[in-house]
């Protein structure tokens, strides 16, 4: 995976009207490449789709947002046209898109688990106690909520 990880965040960032850095517990991670992409939508059970006029079909939804042509529909949230990977992945690659996106951060959580482990002793035996409490407070410390969802599709620098 091609992976522009501080370039990226800053990306993603910007175009999330948030500040330029990752947030606790998240790293942001762009790609090309198709088999990471696919194993990201596996993942999170993103179907590829579009609102775009194409070979395929006609336009289904008026998107005017300036993004890429190429989108995901999740289960409940299928608003846009499906269409085929092959599809999806061709779109993709003619327009020169790079896919970004966060994922939880294991090195983030790692560190504050181990600060945990410190902090009561350094007893052995409570090290999933310390990882579960460790994602629930970097989770707490950026909102809440899931970073696993989170991305974008940008024309490539």
């Amino acid at each position: 995976m091609a992976d522009s990880r501080s370039s990226a965040a800053d990306r993603l960032a910007t175009l999330a009207g948030q500040i330029a850095h990752d947030p606790p517990g998240v790293r942001c991670q762009s790609t090309r490449d198709h088999g990471s992409i696919r194993r990201w939508a596996a993942l999170h059970q993103a179907e590829p789709a579009t609102g775009e006029a194409t070979a395929s079909g006609p336009a289904t939804v008026a998107v005017n947002d300036g993004a890429a042509g190429v989108r995901f529909n999740f289960p409940g949230v299928a608003r846009f046209r499906p269409i085929g990977w092959e599809e999806w992945l061709a779109y993709f690659d003619q327009h020169q898109l790079l896919f970004v996106y966060e994922e939880q951060d294991p090195d983030q959580i790692a560190r504050r688990a181990h600060e945990l482990f410190d902090a009561r002793g350094r007893q052995d035996g409570g090290d999933r106690k310390d990882w579960l409490q460790a994602e629930q407070e970097l989770r707490r410390e950026r909102g809440g909520g899931s970073p696993s969802v989170r991305y974008h599709i940008v024309p490539r620098l």
